[in-house]
């Protein structure tokens, strides 16, 4: 029955939920250059999306060495920043957004095994050959000459 138990986990390593500590940040009604979401620092808790858990800004280190996150950790995902804009579930005080800040585990990148992306190039082409193959430079001045001299009539004033 662990065998079983084992593959599982195997076949399931990236079809983890999502996990994320999220914090909500409210409209200050300024706009940009000054802050237009903000939210204190001694009140505002972060959110564990997994455990649905409370964690200050000091309790992040805490929050990422629990068994959930470090599950995650062991299947080779890492942490992002990310934020989004969204409408409140309920609006206080006439504000009509909330920003939303995450901390949150994504899945690994393949790459390859040196870890750079693989480039194509043109292929070279030899100019040896063409050159060999073109005329001469010479004969070519010679029939421009020749031709602008056909060209070359006097104009009567």
């Amino acid at each position: 029955m662990k065998k079983g138990k084992e593959s599982s986990m195997v076949n399931n390593k990236y079809e983890l939920p999502f996990c994320g500590l999220q914090l909500k940040l409210y409209e200050t009604g300024k706009t940009a250059p000054s802050y237009e979401y903000s939210a204190s620092s001694t009140k505002a808790k972060f959110m564990c999306s997994l455990t649905s858990k409370l964690y200050g800004i000091s309790e992040v280190m805490t929050w990422y060495q629990t068994p959930e996150v470090q599950a995650y950790v062991k299947a080779g995902y890492s942490l992002k920043w990310g934020s989004k804009i969204q409408e409140p579930k309920e609006i206080k005080y006439g504000k009509k957004t909330e920003q939303i800040v995450c901390l949150y585990m994504v899945k690994p990148f393949p790459s390859n095994i040196d870890g750079f992306k693989k480039v194509k190039i043109p292929p070279q082409v030899d100019t040896h050959t063409i050159e060999a193959k073109a005329p001469p430079i010479q004969k070519q001045e010679n029939m421009v000459e020749e031709n602008e001299r056909g060209l070359d009539d006097e104009i009567p004033f």
